[in-house]
């Protein structure tokens, strides 16, 4: 076997493999004439396999956290590669292309989701809406869930909040329909951020608390803390410091349970506006100290916000030197290199684009 094919039959999380692998030993030995006579012997254990590969596919697509390059999307680029030879072959020999559409599909999502990253948000939506026409075609509807969360992303990366709140609906109604609870959790968090973006905030709060009790059902602390962080953004908007200070609190703690620098950045910076809005100066000065470490090595930002003008930094250091000035401390081994900081934002070019939370 080659060792190719063994890192990605390694990668491989299904009981299922054994059959897997027999078929892509035809492929990677090039035994092209036989594979085509062994679909024909053989099409439900064919199609079985491609069903595996597909699954392993799907569970490969992950973002890390902890680096802005990081919470670009991944996936396993062997699974998808071979799923899409597999397939090709399996619709020439049976006739059948339903699972190279499936493969083809994926292969555009991610691809969707790579210009999502990129900021490009109209060459994205044009993939899903591609996408989504084939998933409506295969009636999968755990597939067409997802590209109405990658749509909800791109309508609010454009600026049409009203868009993206009519692609979490239909998201939700998808998830219910399904009876996935994980789907349902996720839809319940961009519900709420489609909210916070309209300034729905009563309509936001409860889909946020909604998704915080439901994620912590199903066990996912960081889905729990994005929803209270959201619950959060909510209290800072509406004047209710108290309500948004117990809400990053607990965004806080289950970050750093999590072990997710992500959420904790954006926890201790939230948290250090909320003191500063309540002219608790110690306390803001303490956190907002602390965000600044997690700004510059995890950059705080979306994926798709990020460039060499980082307004979260500027608001921080704006808010931690008026900290400072406040408590009267003007050591200059300390307040000068914030400055000198600052100043260097007087010199940048800020990009004309509008940021989400």
């Amino acid at each position: 076997m080659h060792l190719s094919l063994l890192f990605l039959l390694l990668t491989l999380q299904t009981a299922e493999t054994e059959n897997t692998s027999r078929w892509l030993d035809y492929l990677e030995d090039g035994r092209l004439q036989e594979l085509h006579g062994a679909i024909q012997q053989q099409p439900a254990e064919a199609k079985a396999a491609l069903e595996t590969l597909l699954a392993d596919f799907d569970s490969s697509i992950h973002s890390w956290r902890d680096k802005p390059e990081q919470r670009r999307v991944q996936y396993s680029e062997a699974i998808l590669g071979k799923g899409l030879q597999l397939s090709q072959v399996v619709a020439e020999a049976s006739g059948d292309d339903t699972f190279q559409r499936r493969f083809e599909a994926r292969r555009d999502r991610v691809q969707a989701t790579e210009l999502l990253n990129d900021g490009e948000f109209q060459e994205a939506l044009s993939l899903i809406e591609s996408v989504r026409s084939t998933a409506r075609q295969l009636e999968d509807r755990s597939f067409l869930f997802s590209t109405y969360l990658s749509s909800a992303y791109a309508h609010l990366g454009q600026g049409m909040p009203e868009a993206a709140l009519a692609d979490c609906e239909i998201a939700l109604q998808l998830a219910r329909e399904i009876g996935d609870r994980v789907k349902y959790t996720l839809a319940l968090f961009n519900l709420g951020t489609a909210h916070l973006h309209l300034g729905h905030y009563d309509q936001a709060l409860t889909h946020s608390r909604e998704a915080a009790q439901s994620a912590a059902e199903i066990e996912n602390l960081v889905w729990e803390a994005n929803a209270w962080l959201n619950v959060g953004y909510v209290g800072i908007m509406q004047n209710r410091y108290l309500s948004a200070e117990a809400a990053l609190e607990r965004t806080l703690t289950l970050s750093r349970k999590a072990g997710e620098p992500l959420g904790e950045g954006r926890a201790l910076y939230n948290l250090g506006i909320v003191y500063s809005k309540q002219e608790r100066w110690d306390l803001a000065r303490d956190h907002l100290e602390q965000s600044l470490k997690f700004i510059r090595e995890v950059d705080i930002r979306h994926s798709h916000e990020i460039d060499g003008y980082n307004h979260v930094e500027k608001d921080a250091l704006e808010r931690l030197l008026y900290s400072y000035q406040q408590l009267n401390l003007e050591d200059p081994a300390v307040i000068d290199p914030l400055r000198q900081r600052l100043e260097e934002f007087g010199n940048m070019d800020r990009p004309d684009r509008q940021h989400a939370h």
